[in-house]
């Protein structure tokens, strides 16, 4: 196997979350034989850095991020060398907004605070289980309760408590990259480290905030097992413009497969300066 990097970086328009860092955010697409892929740590959340990342990979070692984006650069692989798109055939499902600021053509907003919230529209609200459970039946009871799609990770999940928590609010409730149980309503799926489980749950598909490469491979991954949620695979916009970025097109909510072969923007992967890795 021969592998290549690149190292990138990405500039938020304002800060992704209540525990995301300040500042730029460090990726690195891979060149896997003939496939490409996206390693987009976060750290925040329990991920290795980048420099683990691939420090380990070039030992031959995975994580759950680089083993996902192995198994990505395969899939891209063989569809480059057969000439054909991934995405031939596929819809890729139409996603919410991610901020208070939806555009006329969104229904649904994702929050990660509640210190602006838009009107109009449906509500994902994600606490990023910073909450206690009397800490969010409090909150709920001052929310729009009639505009809210679902509320993600209100609290650390607990079969038990998140039953209760359902039955007093009334809300339906999102976990976050767990199979969940009781009490869970919708599984929020992050292809880039976590493979589609087997369930008859609702799943919404997101990308990981990461390189538009990476977000390509969510809405693939989206659009070929048929999720017929509304996803969050609308990410690009929560950073300024790059090379990558700017190719992305959408006819409203949707995005629009890249042009090219496998996950796309063959002329750009081609134009990158890489550096072996193993």
């Amino acid at each position: 196997m021969a592998c290549y990097f690149w190292r990138y970086e990405l500039v938020p328009r304002r800060r992704l979350s209540a525990v995301a860092r300040e500042g730029r955010r460090e990726g690195a697409l891979l060149r896997v034989d003939n496939g490409y892929a996206d390693v987009h740590p976060w750290p925040e959340l329990g991920d290795a850095t980048l420099d683990e990342q691939l420090d380990l990979l070039a030992r031959g070692e995975t994580t759950a991020l680089t083993r996902q984006s192995l198994g990505f650069a395969e899939i891209d692989g063989r569809a480059r060398e057969a000439g054909r798109s991934l995405f031939e055939g596929l819809t890729i499902p139409p996603s919410h907004w991610p901020g208070p600021d939806p555009p006329e053509d969104f229904a649904i907003a994702k929050l990660k605070s509640l210190e602006h919230v838009p009107p109009r529209v449906k509500l994902r609200i994600d606490f990023n289980a910073r909450l206690t459970s009397s800490q969010f039946v409090q909150i709920a009871r001052e929310l729009p309760r009639e505009r809210i799609d679902f509320i993600e990770d209100p609290c650390p999940y607990d079969p038990q408590t998140w039953r209760l928590l359902r039955d007093l609010t009334g809300l339906k409730l999102a976990l976050d990259r767990g199979i969940g149980g009781e009490g869970v309503d919708v599984l929020v799926v992050k292809p880039a480290v976590q493979e589609m489980p087997r369930t008859t749950k609702e799943v919404v598909v997101t990308s990981y905030m990461d390189h538009p490469v990476g977000q390509f491979f969510a809405a693939f991954t989206a659009a070929s097992h048929q999720v017929r949620a509304t996803c969050g695979l609308f990410t690009h916009v929560l950073y300024e413009p790059n090379a990558f970025i700017e190719r992305i097109a959408s006819d409203g909510p949707g995005l629009l497969p890249p042009g090219g072969t496998g996950v796309g923007f063959d002329d750009l992967l081609a134009s990158i300066p890489w550096k072996r890795l193993a």
